[in-house]
């Protein structure tokens, strides 16, 4: 079995290939501590020299998240605000407008998270890290053209990062470089990070590729007054402890908070401030894609997808050097890269390698979400309230609105149906999806309770729903369906609990691979249908079903749904559907059906060309028009792939169902078995 170690490897020797990178020294960061690492290549071309973790690399656009950290400090001490415009501090910039006329005052703010609208500037500024401060106030001087009005767009600019310099300066009284390295780097042990290239030590060599070939790069800028956007040196060693200093942040808590930058400073650089684009991202150059957000919060890069949640990181290039650092807040799980050749794609690696992790079910757990302690109180009250109803008890324990919201009258009758149906709920869990608001779940999911609190600490809403019961929710709401459907009468029942909550998601799976119109029926199995559009059926044919059905329902037992597999019909285009076991209530219940149809000469259907033997049980996901061909099989291969062990409930109930004119009607609703 492959390591993870051996896995991420892997991925960064395909990335050394792939960039023509001499050499790579990678990390994998958990908890804040440094737990694989690994070197590939050389640091240098003449000298064999495999990098490592103590290997010094210039980190170029990295250097924004210390940067960032710096202006943090001083916002923790008050010295400047995010809000300030950036001319209450360095007055030499009252003058720097946006791009049009109604633009507002550049802030700090604009600046930190990449919305100035000032153009980007990549090429320029990588040669222009050692502009003087004689150069940078003669450049100030001068103005600048912008790209958008600040506030309204993303747009990276080192140049921003210049200004933001010297306004950390101004605030502070210390260049950004000093305070980074006293306020940060010292405190925080990182002593091979240093904005001068060491002059000791292992220290990578840079490299360009040119002509397909791998050549020694110009020897580095040194520091300036640009530097602030992208001048620090580093290695993985000390970059792990950063990655860790932004992990531990997470999640917020009442522990001692004695690091060089509290944690609610470090959380609010993690934030997204900006959307850059919601576009599709491919994490893996083989790979498939998927919609992903990003943007920026405070000198770092935010990503939000539905595999990995919120990833944060930023990358770094310069001539000779290409880096990257990314990590998952809520799992404190990082990665850190650094090559030595120009631009070095480290961050398409490191994405790739958190996907192989993901891929090898590897992230690690994510921080648990606990109930607040008047979350956790309240629920117990709760489910003792549900049990035994007592209108003292209701009243102390709701806040005001809830009576208004629905009597409490009703309320009491409806957890005494509850009680009388379920028993005791003492079995309740509760699973939090804030610390004020959760669900409380029987473990057989039969009854679910979501409770809310108010900034009291007062209950706001109760929501209590027996999933032992089937929807009421229209089966069929498409304008062609409805027509397709009209003139004839179905015999339903409704998958409830588990097998109901699993319809929904392989519902919106289905769906998501469709292309065309489709429609997306309620979950229901069909036991029998009645008349057609070409011959409908009749009011009288409809009082005498409804009779026969009555009768059916009272002596049938209630009825065994289990999902068996996925699958995909072939009618008109492609239909996928949940292919239902043939359990013996199932089998009995259509036998029984059609036999008192046919006794009662009951308007055929179309289902009676099948029969009941030859009638497969399924619940339609959806039935699309106009997908055919390869959609289909695609439908069929994620079919295929999709396991459906815990899609099981039973039935205690069989609905009646006309369509015609009016659209669908409820001809009644029938408990199997007299239940």
């Amino acid at each position: 079995m492959t390591t993870t170690e051996e896995a991420l490897d892997a991925v960064f020797a395909c990335w050394a290939r792939r960039v023509r990178a001499p050499g790579i020294a990678w990390g994998l960061v958990r908890a804040g501590e440094l737990v694989c690492a690994g070197g590939l290549g050389t640091a240098r071309i003449e000298a064999e020299s495999p990098p490592t973790v103590d290997t010094v690399f210039r980190i170029a656009s990295m250097t924004k998240s210390f940067t960032a950290a710096a202006l943090m400090t001083q916002v923790v001490e008050g010295t400047l605000r995010l809000d300030d415009p950036v001319a209450q501090h360095v007055p030499e910039l009252g003058d720097w407008r946006g791009a049009t006329a109604d633009a507002p005052p550049l802030t700090v703010r604009h600046l930190a998270s990449m919305e100035s609208g000032l153009p980007t500037d990549d090429p320029w500024a990588d040669r222009h890290l050692d502009l003087s401060d004689e150069q940078m106030a003669a450049l100030i001087a001068g103005g600048a053209e912008f790209a958008w009005t600040p506030g309204v767009r993303f747009e990276y600019s080192n140049l921003g990062w210049a200004l933001l310099g010297r306004v950390i300066e101004q605030a502070s009284g210390a260049r950004v470089q000093e305070l980074v390295m006293s306020a940060l780097l010292e405190p925080l042990g990182m002593s091979a990070t240093s904005w001068r290239q060491p002059s000791h030590g292992e220290v990578a060599e840079p490299f360009a590729l040119r002509d397909d070939r791998v050549h020694a790069e110009d020897a580095p800028l040194g520091d300036g007054a640009i530097a602030p956007m992208g001048g620090l040196w580093s290695s993985v060693r000390d970059l792990a402890r950063w990655v860790g200093f932004f992990t531990d942040a997470f999640p917020p808590r009442d522990d001692a908070d004695d690091a060089p930058l509290p944690r609610w400073a470090r959380r609010e650089m993690q934030q997204l401030r900006r959307v850059d684009a919601i576009a599709p991202v491919r994490p893996s150059p083989s790979g498939p894609s998927r919609m992903a957000v990003t943007g920026y919060g405070l000198g770092l890069g935010i990503r939000l997808d539905a595999r990995l949640g919120v990833s944060v990181g930023h990358s770094g290039g310069l001539p000779g050097y290409g880096s990257h650092m990314r990590w998952l807040p809520d799992r404190g799980l990082g990665v850190v890269a650094l090559s030595n050749v120009t631009y070095g794609n480290m961050h398409g690696a490191c994405v790739e390698a958190i996907e192989i992790l993901a891929d090898l079910d590897d992230l690690g757990p994510a921080h648990p979400l606990s109930p607040s302690a008047s979350l956790s109180a309240a629920a117990d009250r709760a489910t003792s309230l549900l049990e035994s109803w007592n209108d003292d008890v209701a009243e102390a324990l709701f806040a005001d609105n809830v009576h208004l919201d629905e009597p409490l009258e009703r309320r009491r009758e409806h957890a005494r149906h509850i009680a009388a149906r379920h028993g005791t709920l003492d079995d309740l869990a509760l699973e939090p999806s804030t610390p004020m608001r959760g669900t409380l779940s029987a473990p057989d999911r039969a009854v679910r309770v979501e409770i809310g609190l108010n900034h009291e600490g007062r209950v706001q809403w109760l929501d209590a729903r027996d999933h032992s019961l089937p929807s009421r929710e229209p089966i069929a709401v498409d304008a062609r369906l409805l027509a397709e459907s009209s003139g004839i009468v179905y015999v339903v029942v409704r998958p409830v609990g588990a097998l109901a909550e699993a319809f929904v998601r392989w519902q919106g799976d289905a769906l998501d691979r469709l292309d065309g119109a489709a429609a997306a029926p309620a979950a229901h199995a069909t036991l029998k249908a009645y008349g057609s559009s070409g011959s409908p059926v009749s009011t009288d044919d409809e009082a005498r079903i409804v009779s026969v059905v009555e009768t059916w329902a009272a002596t049938q037992p209630p009825i065994d749904l289990r999902a068996e597999r996925l699958d995909v019909f072939e009618e008109e285009g492609a239909i996928p559907v949940v292919r239902l076991a043939r359990t013996d209530t199932f089998r009995s219940a259509m036998a029984s059906l059609w036999d008192r149809a046919e006794r009662e000469g009951l308007p055929p259907g179309y289902s009676d060309e099948i029969g009941p033997d030859g009638w497969i049980p399924h619940l339609s996901l959806a039935y699309a028009w106009g997908s055919r061909g390869p959609d289909r099989a695609r439908l069929l291969s994620w079919a295929e792939s999709v396991q459906v062990d815990s899609g099981s409930c039973v039935a205690a109930q069989a609905e009646l169902i006309a369509y015609d004119d009016l659209g669908e009607r409820r001809l009644g609703v029938f408990h199997l078995n007299g239940r």
